[in-house]
């Protein structure tokens, strides 16, 4: 899927089905860094993404990015060009994700609280409520591995290491024919 900002790719390691991450044409560390109108409509890609499988599965999209920061890059993530994993939701991860990191409420799309120097987690929920916490101070990959956990599926998380291409075949051919508008 592509819009004219962004576009919806599997990842190459993909936690199960639903697992797609929507990534900015333009280069910028994190999604703090996009402009309000960038933001905008990612978030209504987001939409696209949630109400396709929502509509297929009957099931929610939960959404998370570990913001690289300028200076520092300790907020879970291996990359260092902005992207929003887009999960199916599972009350486990939630609840793990809100015991391992002190997450702060915020309006979604918001992101002039988040640490564009120091990095941050961004979190939204099933609810469709967002959440940061700046400087978090994790370790590669963290989110993966804590969703992959609360999945029962935790030998997968390092994409790096768990190239699944067959993984990826099934994700693309769950999100056939969706398209941004």
């Amino acid at each position: 899927m592509e819009s004219a900002s962004f576009l919806v790719i599997p990842s190459f390691g993909p936690l199960n089905y639903s697992h797609v991450m929507l990534v900015p044409k333009r280069h910028v560390n994190s999604f703090a860094q996009l402009s309000d109108f960038e933001i905008n409509e990612g978030f209504k890609v987001l939409g696209f993404l949630k109400n396709h499988i929502l509509n297929a599965r009957g099931e929610n999209l939960v959404f998370f990015e570990s913001g690289a920061g300028t200076t520092i890059s300790h907020s879970g993530g291996c990359i260092v060009h902005a992207h929003i994993h887009c999960v199916v939701d599972s009350k486990i991860f939630d609840e793990r994700l809100r015991s391992e990191i002190k997450l702060e409420p915020v309006i979604t799309g918001d992101y002039s609280g988040a640490s564009i120097d120091a990095g941050y987690v961004w979190y939204r929920d099933a609810q469709d409520n967002s959440y940061i916490c700046n400087s978090p101070m994790l370790p590669s990959q963290f989110l993966r591995y804590i969703y992959a956990q609360s999945c029962g599926s935790s030998s997968a998380w390092n994409w790096r290491r768990d190239i699944n291409i067959s993984g990826v075949l099934t994700v693309l051919k769950e999100y056939e024919g969706i398209n941004a508008a």
